[in-house]
């Protein structure tokens, strides 16, 4: 039933979009090149209720490739104990779509400084991905190397160490 709905609302939007896009020359005065100008529009109306996850979509891999990096002080070697800096997961602005941040910290238990660090960040989507056809699900992007590097670390252990 899900899947009919989702087809008829695909095929209304088709209808609006070729409407739309026949008509709006007609709206602006435009007298020539109104088969082009409609030809030109169709495109952009029919993506334009998904332009905000487009959009939005490559600002958070952008983000992503940018800053979901992990980063290790140059003192790495010489922690022998580290506890877990928790950091709320917190809204990020700026962007076309609602991103949250992570962010890891792991710190020398007898120095209390970081040693290591990283960023992990979310999305729900755009507007409609939120609220409905995404189905609740998110996406996140951690650093590639992550999980190589805390095996390297042996973080386990150095937690372990840190109670």
């Amino acid at each position: 039933m899900i899947g009919i709905l989702f087809l008829v609302g695909i095929v209304v939007w088709l209808a609006v979009a070729v409407m739309l896009s026949m008509r709006i020359p007609h709206w602006l005065g435009m007298t020539k090149h109104t088969v082009v100008a409609s030809i030109l529009l169709f495109p952009v109306i029919l993506t334009a209720p998904f332009a905000d996850e487009l959009i939005g979509q490559w600002q958070f891999n952008r983000l992503c490739e940018r800053e979901a990096v992990v980063t290790l002080s140059p003192d790495w070697e010489k922690v022998k104990r580290a506890r877990d800096n928790d950091d709320p997961i917190t809204e990020i602005f700026g962007y076309v779509i609602p991103i949250r941040v992570q962010r890891v910290e792991f710190v020398d238990t007898d120095t209390k400084n970081p040693f290591l660090s990283y960023k992990g960040f979310h999305t729900k989507g755009g507007f409609f991905m939120r609220h409905g056809l995404g189905l609740g699900l998110t996406t996140s992007c951690w650093p590639k190397n992550k999980t190589q590097v805390l095996n390297d670390l042996n973080i386990d252990q150095l937690l372990k160490q840190g109670k």
